[in-house]
């Protein structure tokens, strides 16, 4: 047969099966007449088929795996709505995305650093200044506004997270803002622990030494400054009473209670007397008319500080309730049955920093009382920028408040700082500004003369109270005395703290003593520079100014010579009797 006939006779039969989903595709071309465009035409056909479904297959393929993604949002909703109803549930409303990542982080910091409790309580009374920070718990206000936890004390470190979110405005992070300070309390500390880390070294100081000492609480509005110094208080004033019974000395308590508002000072133990402020010959801060009350016995001593904090000045504010609108000032004075003062101790209970945005709806007084409050801790801040700076002029006087808190800073007197943070993110912007401020009066290490002797030695001593009076300050706690001995166990503490001053300080190695000593010896170099520095320039300036003083008595006597030779030539004119036109000739 030749061509014509075979493609005439031969049935074309071409069946292509696919298969994709359900459906089935045949193809049957039979024509026995059919023409060379229509075959290629065929042929084309089947290639177009053949890429659609390929596309068809890919479309199946992106509608399995959006289905995989949404079966697998919904588990996650799922779990993030049981994660916010259990969070609800502890109290702890708020965004659960920021709250997953903070208690994240949290597991792997404490799996790094073996814990978040303090390593030791009791402080080294090497350093004048201690710097110790404390949180208090989610308050309910906290909690309706859906704040979450931001803060987190870890040993004696402190971070502040703030919540971010990127540039999509989806994805949501944080950032970590770290700060070291010698002591760091979470939320579940207690005031009792706080006053063995920053309150007794300077009850020994006073007693034991005849100095002086400082305790202040700093931070904003509602962190807890009046409640951690209320609980101070009344520890103290079985603990002071106490140690002053252990000694053969006789000493007469005295107790002054004054705050400063609105730039006046006003006497809390005398009807809110005003008072003024002073300044004597050797530089001492005087307070005239301010009255000390006589406190023989510990309750007496609680009865004075009542009636002072009855007295002081509060508001109702947006951060609190009952926010304080002054700095109070307990100043307790040990004096001989002579007068002469024997040692004293300041608490100070500062107002709360306030921003702008935190007083939108105050009435003028408010906004007066917040202007006046941040211009007296600025100017504190000031003051301690300058100490830092080793500046040779501080601005004492800027602010009464500064006057008062000048002898915390001298070298022989003893201070401590407690900042109190809010846990709650929406305070982040204050907690990190409560920070720097600490963080700031940490780097100004005023170190005594004592220390001075001891420098390069590896050595500090560490304050460790005594059995008796660890169980009677738990007692002024407000520990139950059988709950004291089953879960208080002062032989741990004890052994905790002589463990601690054995590692620290007593096994220093010989390496960071030297290192110690060299620092301290480049210090001294650097001062002897300095001063030989500065007799060189007061000894130039000494000669330039007798160089001065030469010139100036040459000028002198040239000047007295030319009068003298003008005084003789008019003498000569004189006698020669010379009218003026001769002389003008």
């Amino acid at each position: 047969l030749n061509s014509e006939e075979c493609v005439s006779c031969v049935l074309l039969y071409c069946t292509i099966r696919v298969q994709s989903g359900k459906q089935e595709f045949n193809f049957l071309s039979a024509n026995n007449n059919m023409n060379p465009a229509a075959r290629r035409k065929s042929t084309s056909t089947v290639g177009v088929t053949g890429r659609k479904d390929a596309t068809r297959m890919k479309i199946e393929q992106m509608e399995k795996d959006r289905q995989e993604r949404r079966k697998t949002m919904m588990q996650r909703k799922e779990a993030r709505k049981q994660e916010q109803i259990k969070n609800i549930e502890a109290g702890n409303p708020g965004d659960v995305d920021f709250i997953g990542l903070v208690d994240q982080w949290r597991s792997e910091q404490e799996t790094e650093m073996g814990g978040t409790e303090e390593r030791s309580l009791f402080s080294s009374t090497g350093s004048n200044i201690c710097i110790a920070v404390r949180k208090r718990p989610m308050s309910e206000k906290e909690r309706a506004k859906f704040d979450h936890d931001s803060v987190s004390c870890f040993q004696n470190k402190v971070w502040i997270h703030s919540a971010k979110l990127k540039v999509d405005g989806i994805t949501k992070y944080l950032t970590h803002n770290k700060f070291q300070l010698d002591h760091a309390f979470g939320e579940g500390s207690t005031t009792e622990q706080i006053y063995l880390a920053t309150t007794l070294p300077l009850v020994d100081h006073v007693v034991n030494s005849q100095g002086r000492a400082t305790v202040f609480c700093y931070g904003q509005t509602g962190s807890g400054k009046t409640y951690t110094m209320n609980g101070i208080q009344h520890i103290l004033a079985y603990d002071l009473y106490g140690q002053l019974a252990e000694i053969d000395d006789e000493f007469e308590i005295t107790v002054a209670f004054f705050e400063l508002y609105a730039g006046n000072v006003l006497d809390l133990l005398h009807g809110r007397h005003r008072c003024k402020l002073l300044e004597d010959g050797k530089g001492e801060i005087n307070i005239t008319g301010l009255r000390e009350v006589p406190a023989a016995t510990p309750e007496t001593f609680l009865e004075v500080i009542e009636e002072g904090h009855r007295h002081r000045t509060t508001q109702k504010t947006e951060a609190n309730d009952a926010s304080s609108r002054s700095h109070a000032i307990c100043q307790i004075f040990l004096r001989d049955y002579n007068g002469n003062l024997k040692g004293k101790l300041g608490l100070v209970d500062l107002a709360g920093s306030e921003r702008g945005s935190d007083t939108k709806q105050h009435n003028t007084q408010r906004r007066s009382e917040s202007a006046d409050i941040n211009t007296s801790l600025l100017a504190l801040k000031e003051c301690i920028r300058a100490l830092g700076q080793k500046s040779t002029h501080v601005p004492f006087r800027g602010s009464k408040l500064t006057l008062i808190l000048k002898d915390c800073f001298s070298p022989d007197s003893k201070t401590t700082m407690v900042a109190t943070v809010s846990p709650g993110a929406s305070a982040a912007d204050h907690s990190l500004n409560t920070l720097r401020y600490a963080d700031r009066i940490k780097e100004q290490r005023i170190t005594s003369s004592n220390k001075r002797e001891k420098a390069g030695t590896g050595s500090a001593s560490i304050s460790i109270p005594s059995r008796e009076r660890l169980y009677r300050i738990a007692v002024a706690a407000g520990e139950d005395i059988e709950v004291l001995q089953t879960s208080y166990n002062v032989e741990e503490m004890l052994d905790e703290g002589t463990d601690e001053m054995t590692d620290e300080y007593e096994n220093v190695s010989s390496e960071d003593a030297a290192q110690e000593n060299d620092d301290y010896l480049a210090g001294e170099a650097s001062q002897h520079e300095e001063e030989d520095e500065l007799r060189r320039t007061v000894q130039a300036v000494f000669e330039l100014e007798e160089a001065l003083l030469n010139q100036h008595m040459s000028n002198i006597q040239a000047n007295a010579e030319m009068l003298t030779q003008e005084g003789k030539l008019l003498q000569a004119v004189q006698v020669a009797g010379l009218s003026e036109d001769d002389m003008d000739r």
